[in-house]
């Protein structure tokens, strides 16, 4: 009896070890995707984030002319969830819970770019952070200052 306690506790202290030691994603969650995805949720982390970024140059009109932005394009966006061929509009929700309704084919002939670094450092809570919407030059007829959203936390594709 005292071998099967013994035995029985060294495998939880055993077992407690090897779950201490188990690889745990660092990489934060910046987008929650629900909607027309594959699976029909996708969450979004930064180091998908950074894998799947470009950098521009772009003109924010509430942060400044000639910020080097770097970010993901919505166009690349829809590919990496994996948004389901009949999705038409990307639904982007901020912490507020004020949203912006983005066209899937607005997202493929202008590059509107999910924002996460600026400058070459992360978007931290004052400058919208951890992520924020940037429209380039071309798109700005259509999407107004008033639409550069701050503080995205979820993506609705419907």
């Amino acid at each position: 009896m005292k071998q099967k306690l013994l035995f029985a506790v060294t495998l939880f202290v055993i077992l407690g070890f090897l779950i201490g030691c188990a690889p745990k994603s660092e990489s934060p969650v910046l987008l929650k995707v629900e909607g027309k995805v594959k699976g029909g949720s996708y969450t979004l982390d930064e180091a998908t984030f950074e894998k799947n970024s470009v950098e521009r140059t772009i003109d924010d009109p509430w942060m400044g002319d000639g910020l080097k932005y770097k970010g993901m394009l919505l166009s690349k966006f829809i590919e990496v969830v994996g948004a389901e061929a009949d999705a038409s509009t990307i639904s982007l929700i901020a912490t507020d819970g004020k949203g912006i309704d983005i066209p899937i084919e607005d997202a493929k002939q202008w590059e509107i770019m999910l924002v996460h670094w600026a400058d070459g450092k992360v978007l931290d809570e004052k400058t919208g952070g951890p992520v924020k919407i940037a429209f380039p030059k071309e798109a700005r007829e259509k999407y107004k200052d008033e639409q550069w959203m701050w503080w995205l936390t979820t993506a609705k594709i419907k």
